[in-house]
């Protein structure tokens, strides 16, 4: 009998460039995704994600009927997941998010009222601007490899990875000619700059399961204290790996027998081994 595992991918990387990493898994799990996250005038982004948590949950109504999964995201996705976990708990078994970019602590409210005022600042708090600066066209396919292989975001990539990256990521640009982003950077820019903030008003704990947070040495969001805060408000524990923020991508394998010692942990603290 097949594990059920249901992953949601970071912003603006298609679930496919995580090919090497579903492939390290034991046989016995079985890895669906959804391939593009918000990207589907059904879910639009918003305001709080509220329809990208309802893709998140039809999804894995769809792909995992009558079973729970074990929830699995990477940054933007382990946020979503989290946040399906808690308005359909029955959905899950267990939660491995890695890296998520939770909001908390005490600017989390300014940072909620910025936000619904619309504020222009809010693109210089989160990625947004840094993203919308970023070239997005490039002559041809070669040219593009070249230029993002060398990019801060993806140099530390696994070549496999980076690889799968390319040929789910870049596209033909019909209208510019050339090629261009798969998740045009104004959509991946609206998703940071919607990050939802209202973390610090809701019930101070984790969903009604076992969840475990995963996070790098060298990720912003572990430098921060993030996840020493999750720990703290929510009694989520955590685990450190070797890599910065993009550590699935980094070290696939190392990462995917992490997540399969986590989930035999949980599994066995819940008592379902």
């Amino acid at each position: 009998m097949f594990q059920p595992i249901h992953f949601t991918h970071a912003n603006g990387i298609p679930a496919g460039s995580y090919a090497k990493f579903f492939q390290a898994f034991d046989a016995k799990y079985k890895i669906k995704a959804i391939p593009v996250l918000g990207m589907s005038a059904q879910f639009p982004v918003t305001y709080t994600w509220s329809h990208l948590v309802s893709q998140v949950i039809q999804d894995i109504e769809q792909q995992f009927p009558n079973q729970q999964v074990i929830g699995l995201g990477h940054s933007f996705g382990s946020l979503v997941t989290l946040m399906a976990a808690y308005q359909r708990p029955d959905l899950f078994s267990q939660l491995v998010i890695m890296d998520p970019p939770f909001v908390i602590g005490p600017k989390s409210a300014i940072f909620e009222g910025m936000q619904k005022l619309r504020l222009k600042a809010v693109d210089k708090i989160t990625p947004a601007a840094i993203t919308l600066k970023r070239n997005d066209c490039w002559q041809s396919f070669d040219e593009a490899y070249v230029a993002l292989r060398h990019n801060r975001l993806f140099k530390n990539f696994d070549q496999e990875c980076f690889d799968d990256y390319f040929a789910h990521g870049i596209q033909a640009d019909e209208q510019r000619g050339g090629v261009t982003l798969s998740i045009p950077k104004h959509v991946e820019a609206h998703i940071f700059r919607t990050v939802p903030a209202w973390w610090w008003r809701t019930p101070r704990k984790a969903p009604n399961m076992p969840v475990h947070l995963i996070t790098a040495d060298q990720s912003h969001f572990y430098k921060q204290g993030l996840p020493q805060g999750m720990k703290k408000t929510y009694g989520i524990e955590f685990s450190v790996v070797n890599g910065g923020h993009m550590f699935p991508l980094e070290q696939p394998e190392v990462t995917a027998q992490c997540v399969q010692k986590i989930i035999n942990l949980q599994a066995v603290k819940k008592g379902d081994s």
